[in-house]
């Protein structure tokens, strides 16, 4: 597909200098770009590398021009960017068909336009809204409800009683509203407390490939509109997660903790039990939040446990400095005739006794 400069300025609202006529024969990275392709930058520094390359236009910021090149200006280049992908290089089309090896069962209510993969089952009393794609092998439990447009990729499991809403996409080897890990200790063992709650999944939420989201153990685990889950990401029980939140890999939320609106957790961030996290919060890889703790809105965080970002790099540079410091105190020690034993700089065999 073909498109000329102007047209795509066109396309996302932006204005444009250099060539307008210049054609745009696909997209690309700086890296890889070549004759015809466009490319974006949202920094001076990416628009210098743009510019390096051979990319036949380039989206940027409104303070970037250049006479060697047609550029696009807009506010957000990543954002206009992805929008003339999706116009150059559009999705495969997918056939709107009911694959004969899927099994559905003769309750379950299937709109418009609903595609099933191979081997996928879709139990009693469900309903599956118009536009929906389930791939291939996946496993749709009793009384789920999943809206329109959304996209289940293959393997996915859905269990009995999830309601999913409107242009949900959960990728491969999500397994959603399986049991909680809720369990009563008597007399020398554990007992399964029951999980008979549910999971409420809202518009537009993305969830990664092999992301475990637990029913409520007795209410609702509910996970807000517009929130981004990346792969293998578990979310316990009962957790309530606000609207357009964004939640890296390997992130690990514990029951009963509730995210407020817009807050942000970096990669392997572990949230304890009954946490709560405010609106706007920014929690950083590897952030451990211990149970019961309170972040605060707006608040950033670092370490574990969790701090405040500038108290975090107060403590961080403190610990930097213990070897020089533990040095000086020796050194004071033995000038002062104290002979206090300094802290050993390796592992002595007394410690590893």
């Amino acid at each position: 597909m073909e498109r000329t400069v102007r047209q795509l300025a066109n396309l996302v609202a932006g204005s444009f200098t250099g060539d307008g006529d210049a054609v745009v024969t696909g997209v690309s990275s700086v890296d890889q770009a070549t004759d015809g392709a466009i490319v974006f930058a949202d920094t001076k520094r990416a628009f210098d590398r743009a510019l390096a390359s051979a990319a036949a236009a380039i989206v940027a910021p409104v303070a970037c021009t250049t006479p060697d090149r047609p550029v696009i200006h807009v506010n957000n280049p990543k954002l206009a960017f992805a929008r003339i992908v999706a116009d150059l290089a559009p999705a495969t089309p997918i056939a709107r068909v009911i694959h004969p090896a899927a099994i559905i069962d003769e309750s379950a209510a299937v709109g418009a336009g609903v595609a099933v993969g191979a081997w996928s089952t879709i139990g009693p009393d469900c309903v599956i809204g118009d536009q929906t794609t389930i791939g291939n092998g996946c496993s749709i439990g009793a009384r789920v409800r999943i809206g329109r447009e959304c996209t289940i990729r293959a393997n996915v499991t859905i269990h009995e009683r999830v309601s999913i809403a409107d242009r949900v996409i959960v990728h491969s080897g999500a397994v959603i509203g399986s049991d909680g890990f809720g369990f009563v200790f008597d007399a020398g063992q554990f007992h399964k407390f029951p999980q008979i709650g549910d999971v409420i999944i809202e518009d537009d939420v993305e969830i990664g490939a092999n992301t475990t989201i637990d029913r409520g153990a007795l209410d609702s685990t509910v996970i807000g509109s517009g929130t981004k889950i990346d792969n293998l990401v578990q979310i316990a029980h009962n957790v309530r997660i606000g609207r357009n939140c964004v939640i890296a890999a390997q992130t690990g939320i514990s029951g009963s903790a509730t995210i407020g609106d817009g807050v942000m957790l970096g990669g392997q961030v572990g949230i304890g039990d009954h946490v709560r996290i405010e609106s706007g919060a920014i929690a950083g890889g590897q952030a451990g939040i211990l149970p019961g703790k309170v972040i605060r809105k707006g608040t950033m965080v670092w370490g574990t446990p969790a701090r405040p970002m500038d108290q975090f790099r107060r403590n961080f540079a403190l610990v930097q400095n213990l070897p020089s410091l533990n040095a000086r105190v020796s050194e004071i020690e033995r000038r002062l005739g104290t002979n206090q034993p300094s802290v050993p700089d390796e592992p002595t065999d007394e410690h590893n006794r």
